[in-house]
Formats: C-alpha cells, sequence, structure tokens
C-alpha cells in the first residue's frame, strides 16, 4: 500500500482509539448531572407546622384628594395639603421610614349628559384632580384607630383600609422550619417502619412555598372621609394571623 494512505489511516485509528478512551468519562460526567436523590432509592415526605401570632403593626392607606378648576391649582394645592398631613403624621412619632408614597395622579373631571338608552352625549370639562396615597406603618398598633382618625381631620381624605403586620417573622419561621422537618421526619418514619428499612442519610431538603408564607388579616375599606367636629378612632382590631412553613425532605433507604 502506498504510504500516502499509510498516514491517514493511521491518524483515523488513533481517533477512533481516542474516542473509545474518553466514552466511558463522558457517560460518567452525563450521569454526574442527575442529583444524588435520583440515583438512589428514597423516600420523599412534605413538613408542615404553622402558628397564630397577634399582629402589631398596622398599615393604613391614606389619600389626599384635591379637586380643582385647572390643573396648576389642583397640583400645587394636593402638594400643599399632603406635605401637610405628611409632616403630621411625622410630628406624631411615626419615623419617616414608615411612610411612604405610594402613588401621585393628576387627572381631568368631567361631567357626563347622557340620553334615555344611558349613553354619553356631552362631556364637559368640569375641572381637574390631584392626588397622593400614603402608606403609613403604625407599629403602635392600639394607637392605629386614633392616628387615622386624626390625620383624616387633618387633611387626609381618603382612607383606603389598613393591612396588619408581625415584626418578628422571622424568628418565628425559624422555628416553624425545624418543626416542619420533625413533621416530614414522622411521616417519613411511619412510611418505612413497616417494611423492614430505615431511613439512611438526608439526600435533599426543599421548600414549595418559599420557606413560609403568612395569612394576611386585613380590613378592606375604601372610604372618603370628611373632618367632623368630635374626631371618634377608627375601630381596628388586628386580629390573629397564620404564619405556615412547608419542608420537602428525601432520605436515602437502607436495609
Amino acid at each position: 500500500m502506498p504510504r500516502s494512505f499509510l498516514k491517514p489511516l493511521r491518524r483515523l485509528a488513533m481517533l477512533t482509539g481516542l474516542a473509545t478512551i474518553l466514552a466511558p468519562a463522558a457517560g460518567v460526567r452525563a450521569q454526574e448531572i442527575l442529583t444524588l436523590k435520583d440515583t438512589l432509592p428514597s423516600i420523599t415526605t412534605t413538613g408542615e407546622a404553622s402558628v397564630e401570632v397577634v399582629p402589631n403593626i398596622a398599615i393604613l392607606s391614606l389619600g389626599v384628594e384635591t379637586e380643582r378648576p385647572t390643573a396648576a391649582d389642583a397640583a400645587n394645592e394636593n402638594a400643599r395639603a399632603s406635605a401637610a398631613v405628611v409632616a403630621d403624621i411625622k410630628a406624631d412619632g411615626i419615623d419617616a421610614r414608615d411612610v411612604a408614597t405610594l402613588g401621585v395622579t393628576l387627572e381631568p373631571v368631567y361631567d357626563e349628559t347622557t340620553d334615555s338608552n344611558g349613553r354619553v352625549v356631552k362631556r364637559t370639562l368640569r375641572g381637574y384632580r390631584a392626588r397622593n396615597d400614603l402608606s403609613v406603618k403604625v407599629r403602635q398598633i392600639e394607637k392605629a384607630g386614633a392616628l387615622a382618625q386624626q390625620w383624616i381631620a387633618k387633611g387626609a381624605n381618603a382612607f383606603g383600609g389598613v393591612e396588619f403586620d408581625y415584626d418578628q417573622k422571622e424568628a418565628r419561621y425559624d422555628g416553624l422550619r425545624g418543626d416542619a422537618v420533625r413533621d416530614a421526619l414522622r411521616k417519613a418514619t411511619s412510611y418505612v417502619n413497616g417494611l423492614g428499612i430505615r431511613l439512611g442519610r438526608v439526600v435533599a431538603i426543599a421548600s414549595p412555598g418559599g420557606g413560609g408564607y403568612a395569612r394576611p388579616v386585613g380590613a378592606a375599606m375604601s372610604a372618603r372621609a370628611a373632618p367632623s367636629a368630635a374626631a371618634v378612632a377608627i375601630p381596628i382590631e388586628p386580629g390573629v394571623q397564620t404564619l405556615s412553613v412547608e419542608v420537602e425532605v428525601s432520605w436515602e433507604l437502607a436495609q
């Protein structure tokens, strides 16, 4: 055979041998993509834990709304009134970090004339409405109702309602995670006891719900408020809030 053909054949043989050597390594690497849980006999159970807590924070939604004939007048008057309300809120001991602007809007307001079928046949510009919505976190929850009424009397002429929160949730969640893992262990043990096998090492832990969640308790109210001569505290009852945790735990099965 001519030497010109031998060199390509030798090169082909070398490449074939190299491919044979690398094939097992490639297979091992593909298997490494699988998790330990996928390669072993295992059992997975979901543990749950929950606790009821009494909220100690009230989050009030307040608004300052102003209507004037011109857009400039509405915006300027609303800015002045909103600044006054925010100053009153801070003067009552609310930290600046607990006062947040949710939105500022300015829009035209029309009077509409309708026909006998309810269709709008005429729209007349009446003026402009400016609004500034605020969220105020009250950490002394027992004062929330009185403070809300006080701020309404001083210019917050819209009240969007109240939500409740609990400022020690993370500490409670830490304890609940341990309880949830123990609940998962209890369930797994009950399954394997009658099979003559036992639980081995833990091969996976996951939190399906993101680690914990709270069922919020809130009084969803929306009303236009007007100052009254004899201001009465708005009744605000926090009730209870349920904190819950779910944990998925997988164990290797051992003889």
